[in-house]
């Protein structure tokens, strides 16, 4: 079952595995993340600080969409995506999600603070746009024990 979706370009994290996975009980997180995908020292360190009960997947948008149903009927799943193109990419292509958390888009040049963790430039903000077009919400919530803002407010 897909039990969150969550944009965060910092991916996998302390306060997605202490917080999201332990209450969401999740046994497998799909990292759908070019770079990441290619980049090995990245993935060994993901690797290290996920707990062994919890299977960690490196996909790019193909791959994904590829082993998507498969995993969402036998594995108790958290999809992460580092950027809104990639997601904008997922559900272009035909991936089909009702939500996405952000959970955090890092300060950098050019971007503008729409939220205390979301900062994107006028290309982000674009994506994340046509995204919502799609029907998706996109929710800004930390923690999960977090009020749930609607993005839309901010763009």
């Amino acid at each position: 079952m897909l039990k969150i979706v969550r944009l965060d370009d910092r991916l996998v994290h302390g306060l997605i595995i202490n917080n999201w996975c332990t209450i969401e009980n999740i046994s497998e997180i799909m990292v759908v993340d070019k770079e990441a995908a290619n980049n090995e020292m990245r993935r060994t360190v993901i690797e290290m600080s996920t707990p062994e009960n919890i299977k960690v997947l490196f996909c790019d948008v193909d791959s994904a969409l590829e082993i998507y149903a498969e995993e969402i009927e036998y594995e108790d799943l958290m999809m992460i995506f580092g950027n809104p193109f990639e997601l904008l990419e997922f559900v272009n292509k035909g991936g089909v999600l009702e939500s996405v958390n952000i959970g955090g888009m890092s300060f950098k040049k050019g971007r503008k603070r729409l939220s205390t963790s979301v900062y994107a430039d006028e290309i982000e903000i674009n994506a994340l746009k046509k995204i919502t077009e799609k029907d998706i919400l996109l929710e800004i919530r930390i923690l999960p024990t977090d009020t749930s803002t609607n993005l839309l407010k901010y763009i």
